[in-house]
């Protein structure tokens, strides 16, 4: 047991604590034996109580922070902006005007899709990836060869027939060497 009066005092508090604060307490002070960082930051101050004394048994209430007192909403994090059901729906017209556009085709391209449906490639791009991954449309292909359509099968037909009739580069036209006089070079002066 606690000799001096402040070990008593210390040993009181303890008892008069609450088991979370406790825990806490021990967690902390094991993270800083074992060397891993502590729970708590050891220069915290420690919390501050009422000077009236709380009933034996009786739950005591956390304490609030001034926007809460007053009623007003909790500050949000900056970040991305909440969607509003008019950007919802202005989604929903999007998707199904690119679903409209790869399924009255027989294969389209993304940048295609763009035109037809009258929106940014970017736009058209994330339209067609989420309509793909919630099996509404399928690609053939992938990269410049991709074909979006309505069924795989041809999806896959567009994408070949878009590779067989593909243009590679255009070749370079090297200069005709006949007809043209050549020029020697006169040696470089000796020194």
């Amino acid at each position: 047991m606690a000799t001096d009066a402040f070990s008593q005092q210390i040993v009181n508090l303890v008892r008069k604590m609450p088991d979370e604060a406790i825990l806490a307490l021990v967690k902390n002070q094991l993270g800083a034996v074992t060397g891993g960082a502590p729970l708590v930051p050891a220069a915290a101050p420690a919390p501050r109580r009422s000077r009236s004394r709380a009933r034996p048994g009786a739950v005591q209430s956390k304490p609030s922070s001034v926007a809460a007192k007053r009623g007003a909403a909790p500050k949000r994090r900056p970040g991305r902006p909440r969607k509003s059901p008019a950007a919802s729906a202005e989604r929903q017209e999007t998707l199904d005007a690119v679903e409209r556009v790869v399924k009255a085709s027989s294969g389209v391209s993304a940048s295609e899709v763009a035109k037809q449906a009258g929106i940014p490639q970017t736009r058209a791009a994330a339209a067609l990836k989420e309509l793909k991954l919630e099996k509404r449309i399928f690609q053939g292909g992938d990269r410049r060869f991709a074909r979006y359509a309505g069924d795989a099968k041809t999806a896959e037909q567009a994408s070949a027939n878009a590779r067989k009739t593909a243009a590679g580069p255009a070749p370079v036209k090297k200069p005709s060497v006949k007809g043209r006089k050549r020029v020697a070079q006169a040696p470089a002066p000796a020194k």
